[in-house]
């Protein structure tokens, strides 16, 4: 049985999510409620069936927390249902709409050659001492992302005030602190806004601020689909750069398309690891019948990992052009911000591959939460090819039976 709730701060739960695939479609609710889906196949059937939807039932855990702690819990819940993500209204599906324009166009030219510029920077800057993958290569690169999105000079304060957002969405459990932490921060990244609407950096800015004076979204709707987005761009980018890192050989990259290696490189990353669905009435799954509102935890990370899909599962190979993963989601609710966490993973694929460097790990630390990958340290040392002896090329031999001229005697 998955431990849900485990300490998976030393240990990659990657095997445990393999054998989970592999032995159990299912896993009956926990604490926090909620059959469990572990296959590909019942995950991709879910995600994009009519029969489920995003709407979030009644948090049943909320009985047991005194009142002040569930005012803040719920305040903190009306906040997060203004996001695309988490439900399927007509409002929904118009922000949707938004945020598919916002973010359509943002892989410009001029964004692939930062990525790739700076990739190759860090890479020759870290010389060949120990350093940590994460402060020195990945979180660079995330920054190119949300800076692109956001401008420069606001990109620093919203990574920061979006990591208590993410510390809340990681944990399955209430923690009190970390929702206080999360209001707190939700605060910060409203008030940044009210302030940007002015200056609006980017036409993505531009675009959020409009919606901030627009009758039918609002001030909390605006802030809601940037604190989304910054959150989307920056972490689960972080990890995959991790995860390119600590997971790919030089020899893979030599004669793979990077491509294919992206792709493997996601589904092995799988940031968010969990999404929830909701029955919309009566509906069998598997063995299960659930009523309407009941809950149905995915699993990505392991429909990722099913052998059914994926033979061999932990191990990254080329497995074809047609090898897509379910870690951007599938259906209504698929990543819009799918092709910026691509191309920021490519540049950096290839990088290491016009370096012909490879990065050898030696101390991982991982948070310990299952429900999201995200890295605490990732140290090791870039270990470069040795560089190739120089032959000596003879002069060329003078024609036998022929003498210098006497010019050049």
């Amino acid at each position: 049985m998955l431990d849900v709730f485990g300490d998976f701060s030393r240990e990659d739960p990657a095997a445990a999510l393999a054998e989970a695939a592999a032995a159990c479609p299912f896993q009956e609710a926990a604490e926090n409620g909620g059959l469990y889906a572990f296959r590909a196949d019942d995950v991709r059937h879910i995600l994009t069936s009519r029969e489920f939807w995003s709407r979030r039932s009644t948090d049943q855990r909320l009985a047991a927390l005194p009142e002040e702690d569930r005012r803040r819990r719920s305040r903190l819940k009306e906040f997060f249902a203004h996001w695309p993500v988490f439900s399927d209204s007509d409002y929904h599906k118009r922000i949707r709409t938004v945020s598919l324009h916002l973010l359509r166009g943002a892989v410009t030219p001029q964004l692939r050659a930062r990525c790739a510029r700076v990739a190759d920077e860090r890479l020759a800057a870290v010389g060949e001492e120990s350093f940590d993958w994460l402060d020195e290569v990945a979180r660079p690169l995330a920054w190119e992302v949300v800076a692109a999105l956001t401008g420069r000079a606001g990109a620093a304060i919203l990574i920061e005030l979006s990591r208590s957002v993410m510390d809340e969405l990681a944990t399955p459990r209430l923690d009190m602190e970390r929702i206080d932490r999360a209001l707190a921060s939700v605060d910060g990244l409203r008030e940044w806004l009210r302030a940007a609407r002015t200056a609006r950096p980017t036409p993505f800015v531009a675009g959020v601020a409009e919606l901030w004076d627009d009758p039918d979204f609002g001030p909390e709707t605006a802030t809601a689909l940037l604190t989304q987005v910054v959150t989307g761009a920056h972490d689960p980018t972080v990890t995959a750069l991790c995860v390119a890192g600590e997971r790919i050989p030089r020899d893979l990259l030599g004669h793979t398309s990077v491509p294919r290696l992206r792709e493997e490189v996601f589904r092995l990353a799988t940031p968010f690891r969990f999404a929830s669905r909701y029955a919309r009435g009566p509906v069998s799954v598997g063995p299960y019948r659930l009523d309407e509102g009941d809950r149905v935890n995915l699993c990505l990370a392991a429909a990722n990992l099913d052998p059914e899909h994926y033979p061999a599962p932990l191990r990254i190979q080329d497995r074809g052009a047609a090898s897509r993963s379910l870690s951007f989601g599938a259906g209504e609710h698929y990543c819009p911000g799918a092709p910026l966490a691509r191309s920021v993973v490519e540049a950096l694929l290839e990088a290491l591959k016009r370096t012909g460097a490879e990065f050898h790990a030696d101390h991982v630390e991982r948070e310990p939460e299952l429900p999201t990958l995200r890295y605490r340290t990732l140290r090791g040392r870039l270990v470069r090819p040795a560089p190739t002896a120089r032959v000596p090329v003879p002069a060329p031999a003078e024609c036998p039976g022929r003498r210098p001229s006497p010019d050049r005697a």
